[in-house]
C-alpha cells in the first residue's frame, strides 16, 4: 500500500479470488500444473493487517507464506495476530518491493491486491519484476488494478474529493471532511441531468464503504488507472503473459446477449485474447480487473478442455426450484441461485446440479460428483460421452458464474456435528472480537456477540447445549445482548433455539469442519 496514510489501517479482508485453490483451479484449466494449496509457497504483496494471508495460512499448515508491508502499524497488527493464532508457517516482513529478493522461481502464488494502481511508477516496475523472477515455472499471479474508461468517470470523484479535503491533518480528519464534502455532492438539485443520475448512484456506493476504502482508494497520493492493453504491454514487457481474469465469467462477452457479443467479436477481429478484453472494457466501461497472470514460458493453453475439471472440486449455490425435482430427460427445471436462475431439460445436468446442491457449500470432487450422478439415475456406468458431456455443461455453468471450481477439496461439513468444531483461525478472530470471521471458502462474513461466543468455543468438545450455556453466561457479563420486546433477553430456551439457528447458518456459510 501507499504510505501516506499510515496513521490510518487499510482493513484487510479475506478475497476468495487470490486464494490458492482458486488460482490453482484456473491454471489447471488453462493447461499448467501449479503446485497443491496444500503443499505451495505463496507470497503475498501489500499484506496490511494480514486479513488475506492470515487465513490462508491458518487453513494450509503444510505450505509457506510469506507476506510484505512497509506500513510499520499495519505489520504489527498482522504479527499479532499471526502469533495469537500460532502460525509457524506465516513470515511477515517490513520491506519495500523495490528492495525485496528472495530465491528465483521460490513461489507458487503470488497475490498483489489493491496495491498495484497505488503505488508510484517505480514500484510498479518492481512488482513486474519481483512477479517475474520469484514466480515458479507453473506458477501464478494475481494483481488487481484500476482500469480505463471507466475509471474516467469514478477519477472525477476522487479529483474532486482531493482538491477539497487537501493533505493536511489526519487521517481520520481527512475522511470526515471527504464524508461531509461527499454529503453535501448529494444534496437534490433540481434537472434531470444524466450525470447526477450517475453520480447519485455512486455516492450510494461510497456512503456503504468503508472509511478504509475511501482514504485507501480516493485520498491516497497514488491512483493509477489504465487501459487493460497497456496493462498487459507492461506485463509482457517484464516476462509475464496474461491468463485470464480472476472472475474468469467477466472475459466472456456471450454473457451481455448475442448483439453486444457479436459487436465485441467483430471489434477484437482475429480473436486475439487482447482485443476481446479491451474491447469488452470499453464497451462495459469497466474501473477494476483482477489479472491472473503467468511467467512468459509456462505452457499455457489459451483454449479451456472441459475434460480439464476432471480433477477439480466443483460447488454450486444453485439448488432446485421444487422440493422433488424430475431429473427424466427433457423435463425442463429450474435451479435457482444468488445470481439468478437456469433452467435445463438434461437429465445428467439436473442429477448433477442436485447432488452439489445437496453438498453446498464444500461441494465434490469431479469424480465424487460423476458416480453420484449415475447413482441418481440408475445408470451401472457413467463413463465415456455421458461423462464428456456433463463436464461441457459443467464447465458452460462455470463460465457463467453458477459453478464454483477449486485445485483441493474443502475440509466442510455439510451440516453441524453434536460437537460441531469451527475453522480454528475464525475461532481465533471471534476470541478476540473481531467484526468478520473468516469461513473455509475464504470469505469474510460480518459477525455479531452471539455468533463470537459461540464460534470462539467451537472446539469439537462441546455440544449445542454446552455452546447454549456459553453464550449465556457472556449475556450475564453484558458481553452478547440479546433483546426481546425492547428489552434484554437472558431466557434459556430463546438462547438455545438462537443456538440452533446459528449452528445451521455457520453450516450454509462454510465455518464448520467435518
Amino acid at each position: 500500500m501507499a504510505d501516506a496514510n499510515e496513521d490510518y489501517f487499510y482493513e484487510a479482508l479475506p478475497f476468495a479470488e487470490t486464494h490458492p485453490d482458486h488460482l490453482g483451479a484456473i491454471g489447471v484449466l488453462f493447461g499448467l500444473r501449479p503446485a497443491p494449496p496444500a503443499r505451495c509457497r505463496v507470497l503475498e504483496i501489500g499484506t496490511a493487517t494480514g486479513g488475506n494471508v492470515l487465513p490462508m495460512a491458518a487453513a494450509f499448515p503444510e505450505s509457506r507464506f510469506v507476506a510484505l508491508d512497509r506500513a510499520e502499524d499495519s505489520l504489527a497488527v498482522a504479527r499479532k495476530h499471526a502469533e495469537g493464532a500460532r502460525l509457524a508457517n506465516l513470515a511477515l516482513h517490513l520491506a519495500d518491493i523495490r528492495a525485496f529478493e528472495d530465491e528465483p522461481g521460490s513461489f507458487d502464488y503470488i497475490v498483489c491486491h489493491g496495491v498495484y494502481s497505488w503505488v508510484p511508477d517505480d514500484a510498479r516496475e518492481a512488482i513486474r519484476r519481483v512477479v517475474r523472477r520469484h514466480l515458479a515455472p507453473h506458477g501464478l499471479a494475481y494483481i488487481s488494478f484500476n482500469t480505463l474508461p471507466g475509471w474516467h468517470l469514478r477519477g472525477a470523484i476522487r479529483d474532486m474529493l482531493r482538491r477539497e479535503v487537501g493533505t493536511e491533518g489526519s487521517a481520520a480528519e481527512r475522511v470526515a471532511k471527504a464524508r461531509a464534502f461527499l454529503r453535501f455532492l448529494g444534496t437534490e438539485a433540481p434537472g434531470s441531468d444524466p450525470a447526477r443520475a450517475w453520480l447519485a448512484s455512486e455516492l450510494q456506493t461510497l456512503a456503504e464503504l468503508s472509511d478504509h476504502y475511501l482514504i485507501g482508494e480516493h485520498l491516497a497520493p497514488n491512483n493509477h488507472a489504465e487501459y487493460f492493453a497497456d496493462f498487459v504491454r507492461d506485463m509482457e514487457g517484464a516476462g509475464l503473459a496474461f491468463v485470464t481474469d480472476a472472475h474468469v465469467p467477466l472475459v466472456f462477452p456471450e454473457r451481455l446477449g448475442p448483439a453486444a457479443d457479436e459487436a465485441v467479436r467483430a471489434r477484437a477481429g482475429s480473436g486475439d485474447l487482447v482485443s476481446l478484453q479491451q474491447s469488452l472494457d470499453l464497451l462495459e466501461l469497466r474501473c477494476f480487473r483482477r489479472a491472473v497472470l503467468c511467467r512468459d514460458d509456462a505452457p499455457l493453453s489459451p483454449r479451456v478442455s472441459a475434460d480439464r475439471i476432471f480433477s477439480l472440486v466443483l460447488a454450486s449455490p444453485l439448488a432446485p426450484g421444487t422440493t422433488a425435482p424430475n431429473l427424466a430427460e427433457g423435463v425442463e427445471e429450474t435451479f435457482v441461485g444468488p445470481g439468478g436462475a437456469i433452467g435445463t431439460d438434461q437429465a445428467t445436468l439436473k442429477a448433477a446440479l442436485v447432488t452439489l446442491s445437496e453438498y453446498t457449500p464444500g461441494g465434490l470432487p469431479f469424480d465424487a460428483l460423476a458416480w453420484q450422478t449415475g447413482e441418481k439415475l440408475g445408470l451401472a456406468a457413467f463413463e465415456g460421452e455421458a461423462r464428456a458431456r456433463l463436464a461441457r455443461n459443467l464447465l458452460g455453468l462455470y463460465t457463467k458464474g453458477a459453478i464454483r471450481l477449486w485445485a483441493s477439496p474443502k475440509p466442510v461439513a455439510q451440516a453441524p456435528a453434536k460437537h460441531p468444531r469451527a475453522f480454528p483461525f475464525a475461532r481465533y478472530q471471534a476470541s478476540v472480537g473481531s467484526p468478520f470471521c473468516t469461513t473455509l471458502l475464504h470469505e469474510g462474513v460480518q459477525v455479531d456477540t452471539f455468533d463470537r461466543a459461540i464460534l470462539a468455543r467451537m472446539d469439537g468438545t462441546r455440544d449445542a447445549s454446552a455452546l447454549t450455556e456459553a453464550a449465556l453466561e457472556d449475556a450475564r457479563r453484558c458481553v452478547v445482548s440479546v433483546e426481546m420486546n425492547g428489552a434484554p433477553c437472558t431466557d434459556a430456551e430463546v438462547f438455545a433455539e438462537i443456538t440452533e439457528q446459528k449452528l445451521l447458518r455457520f453450516a450454509r456459510m462454510g465455518f464448520l469442519m467435518e
